[in-house]
């Protein structure tokens, strides 16, 4: 329950903070881990980058304002951190469809309303999960900062344009990963880094061919096999990790880099299988 718990006090701290600054250590006292860690985790249960989420609060917290209060429209847009009555406009019209004079007069204004997540225990229903410890190992690829999972292929595409997919497999055992791992520095937008790669023991090899070598420690592992379509089955493998699996089992996430593990059959198969490799540690 405490990682349920953790994730809601976070929130609430992100919505008395909408007319502020938010704090990044603020956020990861009281949610246990880094900004960009708990951002990747907010996005995943959500379905929303943690910035969107922020901003449409703040979008609909203003629009609440100016139906409620006389106040001028540039003091609400400074107050919810936009720097000129013209960007926040923009912005306001984007999200709500009318301008903040508009619904200043009247006009209807769309409602984000606050995330809560609860537990919801389902009778024995669960992945097949085990629990392995991996010796430390190499993945030779393409990295690029993301802050959702739809910027993947984006990076699988630059990967095989360094090399076709036998030359990667040649590096190393052949395994395929699709890594997550944390970004060096704080950004609101950019959560995390995923590189699109393959096992390497050559590491000579596969720097001649352009690819960058992450080294990964030796890690315990919370290890999800899944079979079905892409890229679902990967959205419902981390939904029940997070919402179910650490819960009940005690565990979180390690904080170094987890994996999503490919062999090389059809991934448009309804029958598709791959693994979740999740770094944990008991809380």
């Amino acid at each position: 329950m405490d990682t349920i718990h953790l994730f809601n006090d976070t929130v609430d701290y992100i919505e008395s903070t909408l007319n502020g600054e938010i704090d990044d250590k603020k956020i990861s006292a009281l949610s246990g881990y880094s900004y960009s860690m708990f951002a990747r985790i907010f996005s995943m249960l959500t379905g929303y980058t943690l910035s969107e989420y922020i901003r449409y609060r703040k979008l609909t917290k203003s629009a609440v304002k100016l139906r409620d209060t006389s106040d001028k429209i540039i003091d609400i847009a400074l107050e919810y951190g936009y720097e000129s009555s013209d960007s926040f406009t923009f912005a306001f019209k984007k999200f709500h469809g009318y301008t903040p004079s508009d619904v200043r007069c009247g006009k209807p204004f769309k409602i984000f309303s606050p995330i809560r997540l609860s537990l919801t225990i389902k009778g024995g229903e669960s992945m097949k999960t085990r629990i392995e410890r991996k010796e430390g190992f190499k993945v030779a690829g393409v990295s690029k900062s993301a802050s959702k999972s739809t910027m993947f292929n984006e990076i699988w595409e630059d990967l095989f344009k360094k090399a076709d997919i036998n030359t990667l497999i040649s590096l190393g055992n052949g395994m395929c990963y699709g890594a997550c791992y944390e970004h060096e520095s704080f950004n609101m937008d950019i959560n995390f880094k995923y590189m699109a790669g393959f096992d390497v023991n050559d590491t000579e090899k596969a720097k001649s061919l352009g690819l960058e070598i992450l080294d990964v420690p030796p890690a315990e592992y919370a290890i999800v096999s899944m079979k079905g379509k892409m890229p679902e089955i990967i959205h419902d493998a981390w939904k029940y990790i997070l919402q179910d699996f650490f819960p009940m089992q005690g565990y979180r996430h390690a904080g170094t880099p987890d994996f999503e593990v490919y062999p090389k059959e059809n991934m448009g198969s309804k029958n598709y299988e791959m693994e979740l490799w999740v770094p944990i540690e008991k809380i």
